[in-house]
């Protein structure tokens, strides 16, 4: 199936929010939620910058990236968030929703390459693979009191 970000608007917020990871995830995110789009719809109050969208698969929503250009290097961006609802993982939405990522951040950088980082928890062996298959290698940079920081020239 096709994926697609749409913008979080009052038709989809409470959809939006309700989605939500295994339970044993919630310790992938530093502030410990099932339900990290909460926090990434305060965040994007906070840092103005930064864009946060749903991941649909045709008319079902399935997921979310939140990401920013950072303002010390515009051609730097960071993942900040990225989730895929319990119900649609082990689909293959993940890989694809990244990919599109790769496509937005690079248009977003004027058709230049870019570079995107991210972070993730050392105990996330599954992000883990997922990121290292896509070509993110650990900076041997951590972050947030021990995640992992990784990059990636796209």
């Amino acid at each position: 199936m096709t994926l697609e970000f749409r913008e979080v608007t009052e038709d989809n917020f409470d959809e939006f929010i309700a989605l939500e990871v295994k339970l044993d995830q919630k310790d992938n995110f530093f502030f410990r939620s099932t339900k990290p789009n909460i926090m990434s719809l305060a965040q994007t109050y906070i840092f103005k910058g930064a864009r946060i969208l749903a991941l649909y698969a045709g008319d079902t929503m399935v997921g979310s990236m939140f990401y920013s250009r950072e303002d010390a290097v515009p051609s730097n961006f960071w993942l900040i968030r990225f989730m895929i609802d319990q119900r649609y993982q082990g689909k293959g939405y993940g890989r694809q929703a990244m990919l599109m990522l790769f496509d937005r951040v690079k248009s977003e950088n004027g058709g230049a390459p870019a570079i995107l980082g991210l972070c993730y928890e050392h105990y996330n062996k599954v992000g883990e693979h997922l990121y290292r298959s896509l070509g993110f290698e650990p900076t041997g940079e951590t972050m947030g009191g021990g995640q992992i920081v990784a990059r990636k020239r796209v």
